[in-house]
């Protein structure tokens, strides 16, 4: 089970979470309205993974095309463009992961971004290579690490927690927009990995463990991040690694924990989309494993130069619309 768990947190936890630039982007601009935002949010994430799983294990669903087909039963074109469409966005997620792993050797270190790029990319054909349980075998190890590096910059800065002290804003509606969408796209990526899961949740009562403690955990990290966020507002709001600015403030050793943590982030996010990719793909054209990894480990470097930034600001949205949409037909049929 806890394999299950490592490898959803993982996947949630990527270059903008764990670099804190998501939640400041999604939640701290909304201040006090921001944690209504992180508790909607994660409210959804927790019954779509939970609804998921028992429609994957009462479906005896093998695959995410057969997961979409459950809901397009009598459509197998609608099923298809839907699969198609998810296909595309784990693509894009997976870029968007290779191509922030070089921006972060690119603006720390100095190094030209391809040679990061390149890094990561050859890594995550290796554990292509293998199955599902080397993506969770890798998650087990990384995410306990970048846990333990969040609540140590939360207890290191413990006069964040002061609700006085947060930013102030009007808007009152905006962060419910904005919960909705951080979920969604999530979601996106995510739901593909649910389905190659399943062989870790053999019943209900795992399912209902596995849901509550994987929310809970990114819940409670996005809090602490939040807090941390709210009580630098004024300083990191033009900075891309809010929380390697925040580290820098303690110590060395923080600053460069913090940012092997970011890397550890980008590269479980990475896996899992590519291995969600890899699987849908490979199982409807039955070609070799090699030459679609390989594929699609060289082409996220050529696209990768686009830049981060412009990958996340432009695709994201897209993706969170996308991502709510299945939510939807999940609350519907189950």
């Amino acid at each position: 089970m806890f394999n299950a768990i490592f490898t959803i947190i993982g996947t949630v936890i990527g270059a903008g979470f764990a670099s804190g630039k998501e939640i400041f982007t999604f939640f701290s601009v909304y201040g006090k309205y921001g944690i209504l935002g992180l508790i909607l949010t994660f409210i959804i994430i927790f019954i779509t993974i939970y609804k998921s799983f028992r429609i994957i294990i009462e479906y005896n669903v093998c695959s995410y095309s057969d997961f979409v087909k459950v809901f397009f039963c009598k459509s197998n074109f609608f099923s298809t463009v839907m699969c198609n469409i998810i296909d595309i966005f784990l693509f894009i997620s997976f870029i968007v992961m290779i191509s922030a792993f070089g921006s972060y050797f690119s603006q720390e270190f100095g190094i030209p971004s391809i040679f990061g790029s390149i890094l990561i990319a050859t890594l995550s054909f290796f554990v292509f290579l293998g199955n599902i349980d080397m993506v969770s075998r890798i998650n087990f190890y990384i995410i306990p690490c970048l846990i333990i590096v969040i609540i140590l910059l939360g207890s290191k800065n413990m006069d964040c927690f002061n609700v006085a002290t947060f930013y102030s804003s009007n808007a009152f509606l905006s962060w419910i927009i904005s919960a909705i969408l951080y979920a969604g796209y999530n979601l996106v990526v995510l739901l593909p990995i649910l389905v190659s899961l399943k062989k870790y949740i053999s019943n209900l009562h795992c399912v209902g463990f596995v849901s509550i403690l994987s929310s809970l955990t990114l819940f409670i990290l996005s809090l602490i991040l939040f807090f941390l966020l709210n009580h630098y507002f004024y300083q990191i709001k033009n900075i891309d690694l809010p929380t390697v600015y925040i580290a820098s403030n303690l110590s060395f050793f923080y600053k460069y924990s913090c940012g092997i943590s970011i890397l550890g982030a980008i590269f479980t996010t990475a896996i899992s989309s590519g291995y969600a990719f890899l699987d849908s793909f490979n199982k409807k054209n039955s070609k070799s494993l090699f030459r679609i990894a390989l594929t699609l480990c060289f082409s996220s470097i050529l696209f990768s130069n686009i830049g981060f930034s412009t990958l996340l600001n432009l695709l994201y949205p897209l993706l969170g619309i996308i991502g709510f949409l299945e939510v939807l037909l999940i609350l519907i049929k189950h």
